[in-house]
């Protein structure tokens, strides 16, 4: 009895475990018509042309064969059996729409035994048709009246989850409109991302190349560019420039790696933050990782991926934490701003990985594809609030800059005008100075030769004679007036000439008072001096001769020039007279003569050189010439 009840609770297991199995799905094409769909099976197989006959699995759809055939790299068959009937002998007055969601990596489509579409590569480098949904008008004519066929051969790699996607079966609007709201989630809004990515990269790069300082710029361009390189991967449907499949996951992962490194560099930026030891261990991570990637034996590849994309959304996830932190601490209101787009990032990522881990039904859809644009334009709005506030401290920082530049710039005119009036009184008080000097050795010295002319003459002076000195006052005085213009004067053609004038006037004095004088020149000039230089060396040479006649009591006088170097010459002046204290008459100021020459020489430049003593006095005036 027991054996009797066990069979038959067996045979019932059995047929309850059919009927799971062998479920019928059934798809609505109309409200007349319906199709059923009675198996979805699976299979191994080596070719797109091998058609096992053995080995069949039924399988739910959206299906990914790794949970099924560990590490398996090839090909597979997916059978769709299925049928359409219409209620009350109606007619199909409408052809079938078929849609598959995707094709995990590359495949085939056959009706009935016939090719309906088929990828372009179904050999590496493979097609990439996991992002791109299709469908298929199945016209009345092709089908069945009972039982219909749809072959579909897939061709994958283990560590790109190969399978296929949920398939439908509806009138040929509803598939339509169905296939263009994917086509919009998964294409479209991803080309918009793309899209806003350059515009805002090359907008922060043009800001970073002209403010290199401004490195938050920088990062969000570099950023902006792998994340453009990453997502791209959701478009291309071939692998191209890459030769296989690896390759391009390979570089796909990289530019993941470097996008999330790049991005958190920009928010760490962003806050002004910088972490030296921790970003250059972080550094070196990542270039042990991107090592990691590429020389990864293909059987482990999908473990080493999904732990390398795991690891870097952790390093994600901590930045953020820390950005959130600061601005919890800062309660600034760009940090603040920033921290709510991190943390919708991070929301709508944990959601969408939660979606692609358990397929939790055909309704959920993904939510990054519709957050990532607006997030990447508030992030770069955040950017440029930044941006315009330092613009406008910029611009306070000017406006108060300027106010304090017509400030100094009043007080500096100011201080001019008060110099200039200050200038001018020096330069009426200078011209003072230089017109006594001029009357005291030009006029004077012609007044002291007449005085002596006149006392030692032993006979009375002739009119003729006393007229002759008055012309010769009269020149000195016009002399003196003109010499405001010595710059403008000629130069005298040779010393001689230069000389002569004086020596011509102090030799007749020197004779009757019975003092040898001999005078030493060059007859050429070897290096030519200015009319100020020559005019100023006369003056000196002058007053020097004065004071020998009134002071000196001496019996010779040696006038000499001479030339050191090509750019510099001597003008001495030595007597044998009773010589005088010269410090005394320099430090004390006790000789306006004295005073007088050193003054003019300093004016050009020259050096006075005085010594005196019983016996011997000697003036020199050393001019250097240009």
């Amino acid at each position: 009895m027991s054996r009797f009840i066990l069979r038959y609770l067996g045979i019932f297991v059995l047929c309850l475990f059919s009927q799971i199995s062998y479920a019928v799905i059934v798809e609505k094409i109309n409200a007349q018509c319906s199709v059923y769909i009675d198996s979805i099976t699976t299979v191994k197989t080596s070719s797109e042309t091998v058609l096992p006959q053995q080995g069949w699995e039924a399988v739910n759809l959206p299906d990914q064969w790794k949970k099924r055939w560990h590490n398996y790299n090839g090909g597979a068959w997916y059978k769709i059996e299925w049928n359409w009937s219409c209620k009350n002998n109606a007619k199909l007055a409408e052809p079938i729409a078929f849609f598959l969601d995707y094709i995990n990596s590359a495949g085939a489509v056959y009706l009935n035994g016939d090719l309906i579409w088929k990828n372009q590569n179904l050999k590496e480098p493979l097609s990439k048709n996991w992002n791109v949904p299709n469908y298929w008008i199945l016209p009345r004519a092709g089908l069945n009246a009972e039982e219909n066929e749809i072959l579909i051969y897939v061709r994958g790699n283990a560590f790109q989850s190969p399978g296929l996607g949920g398939i439908a079966f509806n009138d040929v609007q509803t598939i339509y409109e169905m296939h263009q709201s994917t086509i919009w989630e998964r294409r479209t809004l991803f080309q918009i991302n793309i899209i806003l990515s350059i515009t805002f990269g090359v907008i922060c790069l043009v800001i970073w190349l002209l403010r290199p300082k401004e490195t938050a710029f920088g990062w969000f361009a570099l950023s902006s560019l792998l994340w453009v390189l990453f997502i791209s991967n959701v478009l291309t449907t071939e692998t191209y420039p890459f030769p296989t499949g690896l390759m391009a996951a390979q570089f796909n992962l990289m530019f993941f790696v470097l996008y999330i490194i790049s991005f958190c560099i920009y928010l760490l930026r962003f806050i002004q933050k910088y972490l030296g030891k921790i970003e250059s261990f972080v550094f070196v991570v990542t270039a042990f990782a991107i090592l990691a990637i590429f020389i990864t034996p293909v059987e482990h590849v999908y473990f080493v991926f999904s732990l390398i994309f795991v690891a870097y959304i952790g390093i994600f996830l901590l930045t953020s934490a820390y950005i959130c932190y600061q601005a919890i601490c800062s309660r600034r209101i760009d940090y603040i701003f920033l921290s709510i787009c991190l943390v919708g990032i991070v929301f709508f990522a944990l959601f969408d990985l939660f979606l692609l881990s358990t397929y939790i039904g055909k309704g959920a859809r993904p939510l990054s594809p519709y957050t990532a644009p607006i997030i990447t334009f508030f992030v770069v709005v955040i950017l440029g609030t930044r941006l315009a506030r330092n613009i406008k401290k910029v611009e306070a920082f000017n406006a108060q800059l300027e106010e304090k530049i017509q400030q100094v710039s009043e007080d500096l005119s100011s201080s001019l005008n008060e110099k200039h009036q200050l200038e001018l009184e020096n330069v009426k008080l200078q011209e003072r100075i230089h017109l006594s000097h001029d009357l005291h050795d030009g006029l004077g010295a012609s007044l002291v030769r007449s005085m002596i002319l006149v006392d030692q003459s032993k006979h009375a002076i002739s009119n003729k004679q006393f007229l002759s000195m008055l012309k010769l006052l009269r020149d000195d005085l016009r002399q003196i007036i003109d010499s405001g213009a010595a710059a403008d004067n000629k130069i005298p053609v040779s010393p001689v000439l230069w000389v002569a004038p004086v020596r011509h006037r102090f030799s007749q004095l020197m004779d009757e008072l019975d003092i040898d004088s001999k005078w030493s020149v060059p007859r050429e000039w070897q290096a030519i001096p200015t009319a100020l230089q020559c005019l100023t060396m006369i003056r000196v040479l002058e007053e020097s001769l004065t004071n020998v006649l009134k002071h000196s009591q001496a019996t010779k006088v040696k006038i000499s020039m001479v030339y050191l170097t090509e750019k510099q010459f001597v003008l001495s002046i030595e007597d044998n007279g009773v010589g005088f204290d010269s410090d005394c008459v320099i430090q004390q100021g006790l000789s306006i003569g004295m005073r007088s020459m050193k003054t003019r020489l300093e004016r050009i430049g020259a050096d006075f050189i005085l010594s005196s003593k019983p016996g011997c006095t000697l003036i020199q005036a050393i001019v250097q010439l240009k």
